[in-house]
């Protein structure tokens, strides 16, 4: 939860964040009954139009018609509230999406229950007389119990009554029918086309009409028939029926759970490694509402013993105790202490990594080593020098044999290995980005691979300096060259076939890389920014900023650190604002933006800033100047500072600058910078050869 997060919804206490879209946040809330709920809250900025109102409170009504096994349905809602927002059953489950591009695709038996289970979901949102126009697997939860469809009723009642703004597009290309691209009326054989295209890629792990830009991906649906290599036999006639291009060939939804013969929902459809993510979400859910519960034991408890006492005297007692619950209500507080490890003796770059169930130490040269995220307790520890990662896995060399491994972070369990080819040697290893994991050889071969199953995409062919320098639209962006800058080259390779998309000179190997929209960032020297188009290499601006750390792009706006913090226009690249320390140091290290803030540490001050104009808007000071970078958790602005006096983790309230929390350590401790990494509601902190893990909550 960041600062500007609300901490209640209605009846509702909002725990933490689920997801984010166009409309507005998703919160993990509870009840007064302490039953979680899922609270949809709408943007500030759509709340005040009074049209959008209008669809929302008729799309929560529509929503409220549809009841079913597999979809998850309204308990709450208030559309004519400040904030409208929208409380459904919670669902632990994990979405299509990520579970395909975590676990990869799914086999038969785990198809035709998921099929069975959107039939019966969308036979529910059509006897209530509604369309869902954007079923999609992103749409669709994974639950032990069975699938769920979510976000259905928001799009249009089935007898032609407008749920959404006149011309507005809904839905999603590659599971839009060529009906819905073209205007026409809808019927919900459009509903089946997207179950079509949706079972297509729970089998294949990919659309049926493949990837790229929308026009491309939109002219796919319209004038070619879709790729089903890869789905079971058994299944690709009703697939092929469902995405024909008549809709009134499509079987109708009502027919769709017999067709797939399904076995009844039972505990342990869904493969081992999505049962398992779900029982690790299960516990953390557990622990969110328990704290929930202690919380609200507690305040009892205080309000009895106050009453009790007859609160205090009038004088100052009662203002007294107004402030200090004005101050600590809605404040947020620093997180507790989990567990404490000793990371093996040595001396090198440490990378932390923090996922499900699993805090793993990378190392450069000594060994890597994992623990429980939950206990501390020591799960391995290996030589793995060179890695990527994602949410889940990672994805390194063997130690016994030199292949590329998918391997899970709890158990190393393998997900996937791919042999090298022979005299092959991985010098570089990046990603995954978009299902893309890309391998460098030391002669600058590059190899795609499919992160999902291992397989190999395609090789290309470069020269032997050849470094990744990020990923964007599904391809990646390299540099290579000779001897000399005049040699050095930028150029994308495409993701699915790694043929050339542009290549252009790009003297000199100081590059900064970030990608946002259609923008690729390059330093091609010391002082210069480069904003590049992504798709053709084009210059868009450069910017001279001085000295470059590092970037950040937010709020239309590219800002540069390094010993001055520049705010640039993301469309024009003139400076908006810059922020010139009074004593100099290294801004990639002491600066952060986030959540509309800049925050810079300064002469021994921590320093915000609105992110958008660079106006002050708070200062608090600090124990040293000796920090480590800032990064932002639980509401707080957090560091580690090495020194004498005062050594130790500090947190400060993002939106006030009040100090919120403060770890202290031994000066035994403090030979070495910390290093903060934070994900969710847990930040972990590295110093030299100790380990530590707090987790943030309401308790």
């Amino acid at each position: 939860m960041a600062a500007a997060d609300p901490e209640r919804i209605g009846p509702y206490r909002l725990l933490r964040r689920l997801g984010e879209g166009g409309m507005g946040r998703v919160y993990l809330g509870a009840s007064p009954a302490g039953r979680a709920v899922a609270v949809k809250v709408v943007r500030p900025e759509l709340a005040g139009d009074p049209m959008f109102r209008a669809r929302f409170r008729a799309e929560v009504e529509a929503a409220r018609k549809v009841s079913g096994a597999f979809t998850s349905p309204v308990v709450d809602a208030d559309p004519d509230g400040s904030v409208p927002w929208l409380a459904t059953a919670y669902v632990n489950g994990l979405s299509l999406k990520d579970a395909v591009e975590r676990y990869g695709p799914m086999p038969e038996p785990v198809l035709r229950t998921l099929g069975a289970g959107l039939g019966e979901a969308l036979i529910a949102i059509h006897r209530a007389g509604l369309l869902h126009r954007d079923l999609k697997p992103a749409n669709i939860l994974l639950a032990k119990d069975g699938p769920r469809v979510i976000d259905f009723g928001i799009s249009r009642a089935s007898d032609g009554t407008r749920l959404t703004s006149e011309g507005q597009v809904i839905g999603s290309p590659g599971y839009m029918s060529p009906e819905q691209i073209r205007g026409e009326d809808l019927t919900p054989a459009g509903d089946v086309f997207a179950f079509g295209a949706v079972l297509a890629f729970a089998a294949t792990g990919r659309p049926p009409y493949g990837t790229g830009p929308v026009h491309t991906v939109i002219h796919r649906t319209l004038h070619e028939s879709p790729d089903l290599d890869g789905v079971p036999q058994s299944l690709v006639a009703m697939i092929a029926a469902c995405l024909g291009a008549d809709p009134g060939r499509r079987p109708p939804a009502v027919l769709l759970p017999r067709l797939l013969a399904a076995r009844p929902v039972a505990d342990g459809w869904l493969p081992d490694g999505i049962d398992r993510e779900l029982e690790q979400r299960e516990h953390t859910l557990v622990l969110d509402l328990r704290a929930v519960a202690r919380a609200r034991t507690r305040r009892r408890l205080l309000l009895g013993g106050a009453a009790a006492a007859g609160l205090v005297a009038a004088g100052g007692g009662t203002a007294a105790a107004l402030a200090a619950t004005s101050r600590g209500g809605h404040a947020p507080s620093g997180p507790r202490f989990l567990w404490r490890a000793t990371l093996p003796v040595g001396n090198d770059t440490l990378t932390p990594q923090i996922f499900a169930r699993a805090v793993v130490v990378f190392a450069s040269t000594r060994r890597s080593s994992a623990y429980d995220a939950a206990t501390g307790r020591s799960l391995w520890s290996a030589s793995t020098h060179d890695f990527a990662t994602d949410d889940t896995l990672i994805y390194a060399p063997s130690a016994k044999d030199g292949d590329i491994v998918a391997m899970d972070p709890y158990s190393r369990a393998w997900r996937w290995n791919l042999p090298l080819p022979p005299g092959f040697t991985a010098q570089d290893l990046a990603g995954p980005a978009d299902g893309l994991l890309a391998l460098v050889g030391e002669d600058g071969t590059v190899i795609g691979l499919d992160a999902r199953t291992g397989r190999r995409r395609w090789t290309h062919d470069a020269p032997s300096t050849t470094l990744i320098r990020g990923f964007h639209g599904g391809g990646l962006i390299a540099m290579s060259g000779g001897d000399t800058d005049a040699e050095m080259r930028l150029f994308a390779l495409d993701g699915g076939t790694g043929a050339v998309r542009w290549n252009r000179p790009y003297p000199g190997m100081s590059m900064v890389f970030l990608s946002t929209g259609d923008l690729v960032f390059g330093n091609p020297t010391g002082n210069t920014i480069e904003a590049l188009s992504a798709t053709t290499g084009r210059t868009f601006w450069t910017a001279d900023v001085g000295e470059i750390g590092d970037l950040t792009v937010a709020n239309g706006t590219v800002y540069v650190r390094g010993t001055v913090l520049h705010a640039l226009d993301l469309a024009t690249g003139r400076q908006k604002w810059a922020y010139q320390p009074v004593v100099p140091g290294d801004q990639e290290r002491t600066s952060l933006v986030n959540d509309g803030r800049a925050y810079v540490l300064d002469n021994r001050n921590l320093i915000a800033l609105d992110a958008r104009t660079g106006r002050r808007l708070w200062s608090a000071g600090t124990p040293a100047d000796d920090t480590a970078p800032l990064i932002a958790a639980g509401g707080l602005i957090c560091t580690g500072v090495a020194a004498t006096t005062g050594a130790g983790l500090y947190g400060w309230n993002a939106a006030t600058g009040e100090l919120a929390w403060n770890h202290p350590v031994a000066s035994s401790d403090i030979a070495d910078h910390w290093i903060l990494t934070a994900t969710g509601p847990v930040l972990t902190a590295v110093q030299n050869i100790t380990l530590m893990a707090f987790r943030f909550g309401r308790a």
